[in-house]
């Protein structure tokens, strides 16, 4: 058991996980959040898994990192060797895996990736434990499909794959992938000895489709919201009852992963940071997918519990925070809660949490950004802009204070000029501070562009 000064950190990661996700069906995690602090303006760098994922590790934006997609090659070594588990190492954490972890794409591959796992490590990782989303396991086999291997079952699972639908083939919630990810991120706190801390990186596939769960529908479809922008029919709504039977399965392990912590005596020492790699639109605006920058793809669910989280904001309830948040700023944050060294990096626009919720000086943002592809987004207080060249430049433009579930598309809108240059401006200004810079010598420098006449 870890008896360090320094405490220990779990982030748990799931996929496809939107922000309004949270709530009833979620007890375990609001739980979580009213021992710290929620919050409700978080956004991945990008709305897409592997990107994100590499974003999250490296504080880098996908423009930077030159992972813009899930099939892209593997990051430079010297990127990879500079992630924030490298760092945690360093620091004296002992760094562990367990699920999906997609900084390598093997999609289509037919291999067993569980015999990559050197390469893997290279990534910051002292413990390796991958398990695939459902269906990319169809072809490929990880430790789930080794283990139903085992048990005379893989054939069973795998011939449900190819025939769809909702029903798990299999009605022990153990069984099931994320079930066999929570299992075994419980058995590694359970199991763990070492004299220092740990980072776990606890990371379940779901809700990411087939929207698979065990045992009959535990959700009413009539009580599922309707999708925005898009027809309510009852096919749309019986998806999201699959989809909230899915977020209520890791919740479940979320809650058995907590009590082992309790039971071990060291939850009070652990810091717990829940997100998602991206949202989903689940239907909104007639879109099943992801790679948008609408709120409930761009916009993630982001809560934070443990050591130096701020907790009570009043009397009457927990603490919700409204700042603007990034999945880039995870990079500083989790160093700073290790007590790791930080050196100056401009290349990590990433700020710190805590300090952020405590309302530190100097410590805050009027504006978040995200891209993917040729788009890129730049959300303020109130105000979100979506801009693509390819398509001809401003595509969306939104004001969230008045229009929060994006009803009312204003770009192009007469009287909206002004804002709508402001932000193009931004977001400028932006790609060019994260992609250009000079010596500090020039830097010191007023630097003036003579244009002939």
């Amino acid at each position: 058991m870890s008896t360090a000064k320094h405490p220990n950190i779990i982030l748990i990661l799931t996929d496809h996980f939107r922000r309004d996700a949270l709530g009833k069906s979620t007890p375990n995690l609001m739980a979580l959040a009213a021992e710290g602090t929620q919050f409700t303006n978080a956004y991945c760098a990008t709305p897409l898994c592997g990107p994100s994922r590499i974003s999250i590790i490296t504080g880098m934006y996908p423009s930077q990192t030159g992972v813009c997609g899930n099939q892209a090659d593997v990051i430079h070594p010297e990127l990879r060797n500079d992630t924030f588990m490298h760092h945690l190492q360093q620091a004296g954490y002992y760094t562990a895996m367990i699920g999906k972890h997609h900084y390598i794409d093997s999609y289509g591959y037919c291999i067993d990736v569980t015999e990559n796992d050197e390469e893997l490590r290279r990534y910051g990782f002292d413990y390796i434990f991958q398990v695939q989303d459902d269906g990319e396991n169809g072809h490929n086999d990880d430790e789930y499909t080794n283990y139903l291997k085992k048990q005379g079952k893989l054939e069973t699972f795998r011939e449900a794959l190819r025939k769809g639908g909702f029903r798990h083939v299999f009605d022990d919630p153990d069984e099931t992938a994320d079930g066999f990810i929570g299992v075994n991120g419980i058995r590694f706190v359970e199991d763990y000895i070492e004299d220092r801390p740990f980072y776990l990186n606890l990371s379940f596939i779901g809700p990411h489709p087939p929207m698979w769960h065990p045992s009959e529908l535990q959700h009413d479809p009539e009580a599922m919201s309707p999708p925005l922008g898009a027809p309510d029919e009852a096919s749309v709504r019986l998806r999201r009852a699959h989809y909230m039977d899915k977020c209520a399965l890791i919740d479940a392990y979320v809650g058995q992963l907590v009590e082992t912590l309790k039971a071990k005596g060291i939850y009070d020492n652990t810091v717990i940071i829940f997100t998602s790699d991206h949202g989903d639109c689940l239907g909104d605006y007639g879109i099943w997918d992801k790679r948008y920058f609408y709120e409930n793809s761009a916009g993630v669910p982001l809560l934070m519990c443990g050591p130096g989280i701020p907790k009570e904001e009043r009397m009457n309830g927990p603490r919700v925070s409204k700042a603007l948040v990034s999945h880039l700023d995870l990079y500083p944050t989790i160093l700073r809660i290790a007590g790791a060294k930080l050196a100056f990096d401009r290349r990590r626009p990433g700020l710190d949490i805590p300090a952020m919720v405590r309302g530190e000086p100097h410590i805050g943002r009027n504006a978040v950004f995200a891209e993917l592809a040729t788009c890129a987004m730049v959300r303020t207080g109130n105000w979100k802009l979506v801009f693509d060249p390819e398509q001809g430049g401003v595509q969306h433009l939104y004001n969230l204070a008045v229009d929060p579930l994006e009803q009312q598309n204003l770009a192009g809108v007469a009287g909206y000029e002004h804002v709508t240059l402001d932000l193009v401006q931004r977001l400028l200004t932006h790609r060019i501070q994260q992609t250009q810079y000079t010596h500090i010598k020039e830097e010191q420098r007023l630097q003036r562009m003579h244009i002939l006449p």
